[in-house]
């Protein structure tokens, strides 16, 4: 019988193999973690890259479809790419200072391309243009063309690779409501005739009814016509045969057909324009598309053709919003004249203020002055939204172009203001729904704007206005007091002594007393045409009264 050997392992090596079997153990926890930690993270990309679009932290790819070659080349020079950015952007300023205005137009553009994802440098970009190279211009056409490239950069572009960059939005907004709606630049009227005549040659002849459904219906035919023009003609064997025609005579549909139709064939009856207008002899292509266009069987064709066209205009090449255009007609603030810098101003400034909610990282300057643009888009509408134009389309900067008030935007500014108050102080412990929040500038302008506001509609008149102007008074005179306390000495008065004893102070400027002299006597030809021969005579009155006002001390009216 073999003898068993009995050998016990040194302890050296026990504890060896003790580690040996810790080690593994360890390995395959770990290997185990690895996996559910994979698997996990594979589970969570989906809701990550979800909120990482929501945030705007990536390129969404059905944002940015078809991305431009130069774009996605550009984007793979690496490390390099930060040199390229800022060699092109020293290069496109020394450019800009020897007035090499469109090198370093191409220049800004590449700098965007550079860096697509970075809000900042397409609003520097903008800024360039719309700002700095515009006033080193010499003449309007040069001047309104570089503002537009500014909008335009960030409207067409800009946009698209940060649609929830509030500044952007912010940053147009201002453009139109600054550069065009202000008085600070030299050419601020030729931008305004410039405007107005272009959005009437894309939108058509505004109607010249006040009726304000006279005027959404009008606009609901854009709204409303088909939103895909190719499947849209195809399905109308009219359209097709009208567009045939013009064809043939070397008129497509685009932009070159509305503005035959602006120049060509305009719904206002005016004696002259129907003389000019008329075409006995056709001489040229255009000539014989005009008889083609009016042709009494095919009015219901030209119809459907120029509302679709016009809204694929308004939807491809200004980049706006149909739905929300109504939208803001119709829920928020009231019929807008879209010739009016106004206008277009309050519609970037309510898209950025809605498109930056829940945003990661936003600034709450940037939050509140997004939402002041609202309500000074709106003041400017009250004082200057009402729009008259004569246009002409051969030569933009000479067409009439008048802007006077328009109180129906006085109830929607107040309630904006009120709105926003409460979206910025509503968890201050010193916020009243119904007072806002005294002891801020924002609670100072919409107290000054409210004085603003009670006198347009005691100068505008009627029921309805003088009511308002009333019950505007006695919020005043309830909710903003001495700082101890005691009713201010202004609001002891009747509605007419607080109005009529405060103008020679409205009086001083332009930006406030010319829409008061017009006011009045805008008020005064209306009682006139109704028979009202003491009301007119009234508001002319007032109009003289206030028009000496602003003749007092002055030898020579330089004014336009």
């Amino acid at each position: 019988m073999a003898e068993v050997l009995n050998y016990t392992l040194p302890e050296h090596l026990k504890a060896r193999r003790a580690a040996q079997r810790y080690e593994n153990t360890v390995q395959i926890v770990c290997i185990i973690l690895a996996v559910i930690s994979v698997v996990g993270a594979g589970l969570l990309m989906a809701p990550i890259n979800e909120m990482r679009q929501e945030f705007q932290l990536v390129i969404d790819p059905e944002t940015v479809a078809g991305l431009p070659p130069d774009i996605a080349l550009l984007g793979k020079l690496g490390t390099f790419r930060a040199l390229a950015i800022d060699w092109a952007s020293i290069r496109a300023e020394k450019l800009k200072e020897q007035g090499k205005t469109y090198e370093a137009l191409e220049l800004h553009k590449t700098v965007c391309k550079l860096q697509p994802r970075f809000a900042e440098v397409w609003m520097n970009a903008s800024w360039n243009m719309s700002y700095n190279i515009s006033v080193s211009q010499y003449t309007p056409e040069a001047r309104w063309q570089w503002v537009m490239n500014g909008i335009k950069l960030l409207r067409d572009e800009g946009i698209r690779y940060n649609p929830r960059s509030i500044g952007i939005y912010k940053q147009i907004a201002w453009t139109y409501w600054h550069k065009m709606g202000d008085f600070l630049d030299d050419e601020h009227r030729a931008y305004r005739r410039a405007l107005a005549t272009d959005m009437e040659r894309i939108f058509g002849a505004f109607p010249l009814s006040l009726e304000e459904g006279d005027h959404l219906e009008w606009f609901e035919k854009i709204v409303n016509a088909p939103r895909d023009f190719d499947a849209f003609v195809a399905n109308d064997i009219e359209v097709q045969q009208l567009l045939s025609d013009l064809k043939y005579l070397g008129v497509n549909a685009d932009e070159g057909l509305l503005a035959i139709v602006a120049r060509r064939i305009r719904p206002e009856l005016v004696a002259q324009d129907l003389v000019v207008a008329k075409v006995e002899n056709p001489q040229t292509s255009e000539d014989r598309a005009v008889l083609v266009l009016r042709k009494e069987q095919n009015q219901g064709a030209v119809n459907r053709l120029l509302a679709a066209l016009r809204s694929k205009i308004v939807r491809e090449e200004l980049h706006l919003d149909l739905d929300l255009m109504q939208e803001l007609t119709t829920e928020h603030y009231g019929l807008m004249d879209w010739r009016s810098p106004y206008a277009h101003a309050l519609y970037w400034s309510h898209l950025g203020d809605k498109m930056g909610k829940g945003r990661a990282g936003l600034s709450e300057a940037d939050k509140m002055n997004t939402a002041r643009l609202v309500f000074y888009s709106l003041h400017g509408l009250v004082t200057r939204g009402r729009v008259v134009c004569i246009p002409n389309f051969d030569d933009v900067f000479s067409s009439y172009v008048e802007e006077t008030a328009d109180v129906r935007f006085i109830p929607a500014a107040h309630d904006a203001f009120l709105y926003h108050a409460e979206e910025q102080w509503k968890s201050d412990p010193n916020w009243d729904s119904e007072r806002g929040i005294k002891g801020t500038s924002y609670f100072n302008g919409f107290v000054t704007h409210m004085h603003k506001w009670i006198e347009l509609l005691y100068y505008e008149g009627g029921e309805k206005n003088l009511k308002l102007a009333q019950q505007y008074y006695d919020w005043l005179h309830d909710n903003n007091p001495h700082p101890d306390g005691s009713i201010q000495e202004m609001y002891t008065v009747g509605l007419d002594d607080f109005v009529m004893g405060t103008i020679k102070e409205q009086m001083m400027t332009y930006a406030q007393g010319v829409p008061i002299i017009r006011s009045f006597l805008a008020r005064g030809l209306k009682h006139l045409s109704l028979g009202q021969f003491q009301a007119a005579d009234r508001a002319f009155t007032r109009a003289e009264y206030c028009y000496g006002i602003w003749q007092i001390d002055t030898v020579s009216d330089p004014n336009d």
